[in-house]
């Protein structure tokens, strides 16, 4: 039963290796400017005035929590933003939502993690960052999905969330003159290339599966749709 094995139903029963990491990364790095193009795009659609207020709002209220004047504040930032939320998140829409959308669908696994990210989006309410949101849920449902190991999609998520908190604690230090905050236009060339690369990224992510990792995961997930069947 998947009650009696949840952390290798989960996939966190595995330590992740180095490379496998380091792509994950990768790949979230280099996706920045694209997912950034696409917030562009989304900005232009025609909200009513009061969502283009309550984005207003939030935002507002972010950097009012965002405020940090010394070390202590970045790390508890860090945690409250970055640490809780990626294994929180992860765990409930990748390792679960995602999971029970491949059962109901395994011949259209990448169907089901497509859902899974605009769930994703979806429950953050957050409409005028609606699409690049989607397509970092994507992100984290295929290195999920092609690793079938949970902890690549949370340091995943981790990356992103912190690395925009170091940058806003950097900026208020005066050590960058940059405001992460605020919005600048991404070319589309520089899109281009961010989607290009984070292709290939994904596709080294894949490619440096092992054989017995995918049959791991592959036979996990028969003996766990048998054993269903078997209740």
């Amino acid at each position: 039963m998947v009650a009696d094995r949840p952390a290798k139903w989960l996939r966190i029963d595995r330590t992740p290796r180095f490379l496998p990491i380091i792509l994950a990364f990768s790949i979230m790095l280099v996706a920045f400017p694209f997912v950034s193009y696409t917030g562009d795009w989304n900005h232009t659609w025609p909200f009513s005035p009061e969502v283009r207020k309550l984005e207003e709002q939030t935002e507002t209220l972010t950097r009012v929590l965002l405020t940090m004047s010394n070390i202590s504040d970045l790390l508890i930032n860090l945690a409250l933003i970055a640490i809780i939320p990626a294994i929180a998140e992860e765990f409930f829409f990748r390792g679960v939502v995602q999971r029970l959308f491949i059962k109901m669908m395994p011949q259209l696994p990448w169907l089901a993690v497509f859902i899974t990210a605009v769930c994703f989006s979806a429950i953050h309410m957050q409409w005028m960052d609606f699409i690049p949101r989607v397509l970092l849920g994507f992100l984290l449902g295929a290195i999920y999905y092609l690793s079938g190991n949970l902890w690549l999609s949370i340091l995943g998520h981790f990356l992103n969330n912190g690395l925009q908190v170091v940058m806003i604690y950097l900026y208020q230090a005066k050590i960058i003159k940059t405001d992460p905050m605020t919005s600048t236009p991404t070319e589309w060339y520089i899109a281009a290339l961010s989607l290009a690369l984070t292709i290939g990224a994904i596709w080294l992510f894949d490619k440096q599966t092992t054989p017995g990792e995918r049959e791991h995961n592959h036979r996990d997930d028969f003996n766990d749709n048998v054993e269903s069947i078997g209740k």
